[in-house]
This record gives structure tokens, sequence and C-alpha cells, in this order.
């Protein structure tokens, strides 16, 4: 009776939800994340052969390589929130103009002398620079240097997906003219601005990646976090809150010889090793890295890091969809017992 109950409600797009009770609900969430680690020997060859059979304004307006994780393949993304991908563009390329609901943050991983423009305001780019494009920003990107530039796109697209909001538009031109001068948002992102209403969650900015580095060893010698070693964060210049409201941007050095206590928590982070070496322990899973390579450690799983080296301190980037959690009150953590 129950079956045949089933059966004419299917018929009508409606289901039981005694159906979901059938199995014992679990106690936590299980992630369909996997713990993954990309390495960079691998991925900078594939970087190098995208050069050699897509053409910019030809094949495609972005030359990228998403990093899909296992357990996201049917939604080719990195995490269920958040995308983490390689981007390259040669000598004399421009990536055309464009916008979108997806927020993006570009960290730059090898080559200098290329450019971001970000609502008409130019961006140089340099190794460990961090560069913010807000949702719906118009940008565009150019290389006008000698050498190819490789960064690292962070975007919120999972997100904007499953939201069904994502909107996109081409610019009229291939390229934004110029509008801003240099050190325009930082101009309007000091302690001292305007008290208005309906003022924008986000700037375009960039964050020097010497200057994070410096901030780093200049808290070397700080206690620092018993989970992730000496952890910053890249404050939103507008609001001194997180560095999106979908997303945070932070980095942190492991100091020689440093291992975290494990924790975890309900967001889901991604990681690029900016320099040094060592490893994170996932679950039962040991990911071992070194500079460039990539990982992701899922939600609601144990973990901790650890540089083993004597010699060097450990130095990655990374982004987590803590932010996102915090909003809707479902960010949670506990902390592991000796």
């Amino acid at each position: 009776m129950l079956e045949t109950f089933d059966a004419d409600l299917a018929k009508r797009h409606i289901e039981g939800l005694w159906k979901m009770y059938a199995v014992p609900p679990s106690k936590e969430p299980k992630p369909a994340l996997k713990p993954y680690l990309w390495k960079w020997k691998d991925v900078y060859p594939d970087l190098v052969r995208a050069v050699e059979v897509v053409e910019l304004g030809v094949n495609e307006e972005r030359r990228v390589l998403r990093l899909v994780n296992p357990g996201m393949q049917r939604k080719r993304s990195t995490t269920q929130t958040l995308q983490m991908s390689f981007q390259i563009v040669n000598p004399g390329e421009i990536a055309r103009a464009h916008r979108h609901t997806i927020a993006a943050i570009r960290f730059v991983v090898k080559g200098k002398g290329a450019f971001t423009n970000v609502n008409g305001e130019k961006f140089e780019m340099a190794p460990g620079d961090l560069i913010l494009t807000p949702g719906c920003s118009w940008h565009d990107h150019g290389n006008e240097s000698a050498e190819p530039i490789v960064w690292i796109d962070g975007l919120d697209s999972p997100l904007v997906h499953y939201l069904g909001v994502g909107f996109f538009e081409h610019f009229s031109q291939e390229r934004q003219p110029i509008t801003q001068p240099p050190g325009y948002s930082l101009a309007r992102s000091g302690t001292l601005r305007p008290v208005q209403s309906g003022s924008p969650q986000t700037l375009p900015y960039r964050y020097s990646g010497e200057a994070a580095l410096e901030t780093l060893r200049a808290r070397k010698g700080d206690a620092g976090s018993p989970y992730d070693g000496v952890f910053l964060e890249y404050v939103n210049p507008l609001t001194g809150g997180h560095t999106f409201p979908t997303l945070s941007c932070c980095i942190q050095m492991l100091r020689r010889g440093e291992r975290t206590k494990g924790h975890r928590h309900t967001s889901s982070a991604c990681y690029h090793v900016v320099s040094g070496s060592g490893s994170t322990y996932v679950g039962e899973e040991i990911l071992t890295w070194e500079a460039g390579d990539c990982f992701v450690v899922p939600p609601w799983s144990w973990h901790n890091h650890a540089n083993g080296s004597r010699a060097e301190e450990a130095v990655l980037f990374s982004i987590n969809d803590s932010p996102l959690l915090e909003s809707l009150g479902m960010h949670r953590e506990e902390t592991l017992a000796e």
C-alpha cells in the first residue's frame, strides 16, 4: 500500500519524507569533498601546453585550468562553494573585458609586468600580490612584459551557480580604458571615508606580496595560532572584516620544525604553497606539498600542518568559505585533544 502511494506521489513530483528516515540520519556531516593535492610539477606543463593549443580571442577569452576535486566531478568545482584555478597569459596577450556576478581574487604565482584592470583602475601584478575583483566589476587582463605570467583565480562561482544568480556581460571593447589614477582604490579605503548608505561592500584592491611576507616575518616571534601557525587574513579595505562576504583570503607561516595541533571546522579551504615544503594531515591521509602545489581540506575534517624543515619557513596562501557560513550561523569548529 505504501509503495503504491509513493508511486502515485512520484507522478506528481512529490515525495514522502518518511523515505529519508528509512536509514537513520548521520549525526555529523559527511563531506563529499576529498582531501586532494595538485602538484605544480604536473600543473605547469599543462599550462604550457594550454598556451600551445588555446589562443586567446580565438578559442577562448580566458586560458584557465580548473582544479576539480575528485568528490566534485559532477559539479566540476574545487569545493561546494569555491573554485581554485590557474590562469596563464603570454606576453602581448589580452584577456578581454567582461563582468559577472561571481567575485574573484588573483594571487600571482609566477612572472611580473602584467596587469589587471578593474573598473578602469590598472593594478600591476608581481609574485605574491593579491588583487580583488568584486562581483559585477568590469575587468580585463594584459601582459606587457617579456615573460608569461601565471596566477591563481579564486572564485565563489559554485555558490553563485547553485543559487542561480549568475549574470555575465561583455564590455563594449576588448579592453577597458584606464579612467582612474594609480592608487585610486587605496585612497578611498583609508581611515577617513564619507558616511553614506548603500556603499559597496568591497573595492577593487591590490595587496602587495612583499608587504604580506614582511608582515609574516615581523610576527614570526608571536605565539600565533596553535592550529595554523602565524595566520593572517587579508582584511576587507572598506569594512575591516572578511575579504569578501562569500570568501576569505589568508596567508600563514609555518615556522621551522613547527607542527600544529589538530582541529576541524565546517568551512572548506583551498591552499596554495607559496614557499617551503611540508605536510598536511587530513583524517587518515597525508598531503606532502612543496612550493607551487595546491591542496584542499574538506569541511568537518580533522587536519593539522607540519613543516619538517629546520632550514626554512613554509608559507601558505588559502581561500575559505567561513564568511558565508558565519553569516548563516553555520560555522562551527572543534579542536582535537592532545
